[in-house]
Order: structure tokens, then sequence, then C-alpha cells
């Protein structure tokens, strides 16, 4: 990833950079998409933020508006071109790196995907969501330590409700890389390992009848 971000900076320095940014042309474009977002334009909204992305390059909260369109309209070649810009002209833009990751991870990239979300969970010491997209890039890449490590983590971090079914599928998802127990104490570690002591004595207790 540091490889790539440097190579790309060597790109733009050969390119003589970029035009001197019109932050105002880019406000105005960005206060035109939000019009086109509140109409229920999603397509007008999004060309008017790549617009002003492009006047201002820099103009962050532009680049926060066009993602969720990307996303939700699955444009992840435009996307990765925009986010790996947003990306080498601003690195600490953590919300680019976790969109960048979930745009790499869609299209299989698991490597690329791996270095984004890793940029993400630094700059977001704490957060939980770049930790389960992290888990499954390394599933992804057949990397299963390193996603099992990943979910655990994710589940030790998220405290937030409304995302109960993500620790649910974190959880699931750690099953499945570890494969069945041996036995019942194997079992019994596996869920105490993963914060559910009381649901591991349960199992223990059902195995043995």
């Amino acid at each position: 990833m540091k490889a790539r971000i440097t190579a790309a900076l060597v790109v733009l320095a050969l390119m003589g950079g970029v035009a001197r940014a019109d932050r105002p042309t880019a406000r105005a474009l960005m206060e035109e998409g939000d019009l086109h977002a509140t109409a229920g334009d999603r397509d007008g909204a999004l060309e008017r933020y790549r617009k002003a992305i492009d006047a201002d390059p820099d103009l962050l909260a532009a680049y926060d508006k066009a993602i969720p369109l990307w996303l939700d309209g699955k444009r992840w070649t435009e996307a990765a071109r925009y986010l790996e810009r947003a990306t080498v002209r601003n690195p600490g833009f953590a919300h680019a790196w976790y969109a960048l990751g979930y745009v790499y991870r869609e299209e299989r990239r698991f490597d690329a995907a791996i270095g984004a979300y890793q940029e993400s969970t630094a700059l977001q010491a704490g957060e939980a969501a770049p930790w389960f997209g992290l888990a499954a890039a390394y599933e992804g890449a057949r990397r299963v330590p390193d996603a099992v490590h990943a979910y655990r983590t994710y589940r030790r971090l998220e405290r937030d409700p409304a995302r109960a079914a993500f620790r649910r599928d974190a959880r699931a998802a750690i099953a499945r890389l570890l494969g069945p127990p041996a036995d019942v104490s194997d079992a019994v570690l596996r869920l105490v390992l993963d914060g559910g002591e009381r649901a591991a004595w349960k199992q223990a207790a059902a195995m043995a009848k």
C-alpha cells in the first residue's frame, strides 16, 4: 500500500501536479449536488459532486457526499479512481480509506483491500467498523488466522446495538473459519476467547450429555 502511494505521488509529480484548486466553484457545485440529492436525483447529485472534486481535489466534504452514491450505485471503477487520488493527496482521510477498502473488496482485490483497511484502522483507533471490513478482506485472501483475529477485534470493539447483526456475523465467521471443534474443551476455549463465557458453559453442558 505504501509503495502504491509512493508510485502515485511520483505520477502526480511527473504530470506537474493538479491545476490550482477553485474552492468557490467546488463549493457551489457541491451545493447544487445537495439540491439534486434532496430532490431524489442521485445521478444528478453525483455528477455535481464529481465536478466539485475535479474543481478542488482537496475538498474532502465532496468525497464524503459522493461516497455513498458510488457505493450504492456499485460504481466501483469510478469510485476507486477518485478515492485513490483522495488518499494519495490526503493520507489522513480515514473515510476515503475505509470506502476504498470496500471498493477493492467488492472487486475481489483482497490484498489492496487489506492495505486500505489497515490504513483505516490505524487512523480510527478504537473504531469497530474498519475491523469488520479488514476481517472480510483477510477472509477473501484466505489468511485465516488474520481474519479470525480481526473478527474478534471487531466483536470486542463493537458496542452499537444497531449493529448486533454484524457481531453475530463475525461470530459465525469465526466458527466457519476455525471449523468444527475437536472436543468439548476446544469448543469451550473458542467461545471463551470470543467473549462468550456463559454460552461456552451452556454448550459444554449440552455436549457432555
